[in-house]
């Protein structure tokens, strides 16, 4: 019988085997992901890749279909047949009640807009009140509740008094305001349209910092806009990953 052989280091130990890591899940992986209405194509065919904790720039002009294509990621609206699209390792649209449950939309024209008449402190009080079970009864939310409630989303800015209406608010805090909003559903996916609203190029710069520091804390981040030169005008720690959409 041949004698048994094992590889040893210089000093007689066995070598350390070293282990593979499997690279993490995508938050969003799609491929040949389409729409088409009645009056052709909305969007697609679109290829896309996002990984878990990052951030991801959808550039697109009036007309790409960007807004549509936010709304299908985040479980809101169904792709063509045939669209290959898993979202947070739900397969869409099979199982798109799981993924409107992880993933929070923000700056959509007409799904999340600002009640002009009501107050900060009552519109998170709302949707705390939404998000919690029927039964519960949600109090009126002290100033220190609700800095912790909106602080992620405002970062190093102050959070507007509760008392504010949301009509006095400017441009960069009704966007903040509405991140808030969409973050107290502590969602795995965020994707929020139309940072241009903010017209101000230096007002802007403090939503996608804002946007990046979440991302970079864990949150995975789908952002859309409409200018070309967006990312490269823009100051980045990590410059983010950008898919631009044709019309």
């Amino acid at each position: 019988m041949s004698p048994t052989t094992t590889d040893t280091t210089p000093n007689g130990t066995a070598p350390a085997v070293e282990a593979t890591v499997a690279p993490p899940t995508p938050a969003v992986a799609a491929r040949g992901l389409a729409l088409h209405g009645p009056r052709g194509r909305v969007y697609g065919p679109v290829d896309l890749d996002v990984a878990p904790g990052t951030l991801v720039v959808l550039q697109g002009a009036q007309g790409s279909g960007r807004t549509s294509l936010l709304l299908t990621l985040a479980g809101r609206m169904v792709p063509d047949r045939g669209s290959d699209l898993r979202v947070l390792g739900h397969a869409l649209p099979r199982d798109r009640r799981s993924v409107q449950k992880a993933a929070a939309v923000a700056g959509l024209a007409g799904i999340d807009d600002l009640d002009a008449s009501v107050t900060v402190g009552a519109l998170v009080r709302e949707r705390l009140a939404w998000l919690g079970p029927w039964y519960r009864h949600q109090r009126r939310l002290a100033p220190h509740d609700l800095d912790a409630a909106l602080r992620p989303a405002f970062g190093d800015r102050p959070v507007p008094p509760g008392g504010t209406v949301a009509w006095d608010l400017d441009e960069l805090d009704a966007m903040l305001l509405r991140i808030g909003l969409a973050l107290l559903q502590r969602p795995a996916l965020l994707v929020v349209d139309d940072v241009d609203q903010v017209l101000d190029d230096r007002r802007r710069q403090d939503v996608w910092t804002r946007l990046e520091q979440l991302a970079a804390d864990g949150l995975t981040v789908v952002a859309a806009c409409a200018s070309a030169d967006e990312v490269e005008r823009t100051r980045w720690t990590t410059p983010p990953t950008v898919v631009a959409l044709p019309t």
